[in-house]
């Protein structure tokens, strides 16, 4: 029997209802018509804010399809190799799970970013957001997402800091929102600061779920040529903070 070849169903994994209303809201009205026609999206469900307690999931799809249909057809978008400044895309086996202080902690006494991690040959890839946009986790509080932008370059090396700090065999930080009169005083420039987090991030840190295949649209927050491969040597990071992610087939 004959079937109508429609665009394969994605099983999502990870949505940032905060980028997609962020960038959504900077596209050009006549911008938004034009792609919503042509993808076949209800733009009122589309325009529909994603920032509540409970967003709609058909609205959000709606959202999602305007954003990424807009940043391929006027941004530049990049691989895992040379993710560029904008935009990166990826399609490789990551692990990922949610930080923690230490091996025993609680659900609710985790860290509040999800970690992504996984090798494409020589490329690694670490993307890091706030867990409350992980599909099935409770909304984050309001105003702790006032207070904090869990998908920020900052505060990404913050958590990764503090999940190190654990570690063992690895520099002690300060405890979870304490001060660091170290790094104040001494300072590291920002591409040292991925490096060294990129580097752990790829050997050291504990993620136990096993390997999915997964794909992915980011923005790009720093770079590293220095990251040790698990092979022997060293290869190309890059970390990132997603828009989307989810199982590829």
């Amino acid at each position: 029997m004959f079937r109508r070849q429609r665009p394969p169903l994605r099983y999502f994994v990870y949505v940032s209802d905060i980028k997609l209303d962020m960038l959504f809201e900077q596209i050009d009205p006549a911008q938004r018509r034009r792609i919503a026609a042509e993808a076949k999206v209800d733009l009122k469900l589309a325009s529909l804010t994603l920032r509540r307690a409970e967003p709609s999931p058909a609205a959000r799809m709606a959202k999602l399809r305007v954003v990424e249909r807009y940043i391929d057809a006027h941004h530049l978008v990049g691989t895992t190799a040379a993710p560029g400044r904008q935009y990166f895309r990826g399609r490789l086996d990551m692990q990922w799970g949610f930080l923690a202080r230490n091996q025993d902690a609680q659900p609710e006494d985790r860290l509040p970013v999800v970690f992504f991690r996984g090798w494409q040959g020589r490329d690694f890839v670490a993307l890091a957001g706030s867990r409350s946009h992980v599909l099935g986790q409770y909304p984050a509080d309001d105003r702790a997402n006032a207070e904090f932008g869990f998908s920020s370059a900052p505060s990404i090396v913050a958590v990764l800091r503090a999940h190190i700090s654990d570690l063992e065999g690895t520099p002690q930080y300060p405890a979870w929102g304490e001060r660091d009169e170290r790094t104040l005083q001494t300072g590291t420039p920002l591409e040292e600061e991925y490096r060294w987090h990129l580097s752990n991030a790829a050997s050291i840190f504990r993620l136990d779920a096993p390997s999915q295949p997964l794909e992915f649209l980011a923005v790009p927050l720093g770079e590293s040529p220095q990251v040790s491969h698990p092979g022997g040597g060293h290869g190309h990071g890059v970390l990132g903070t997603p828009i989307y992610i989810a199982h590829a087939y």
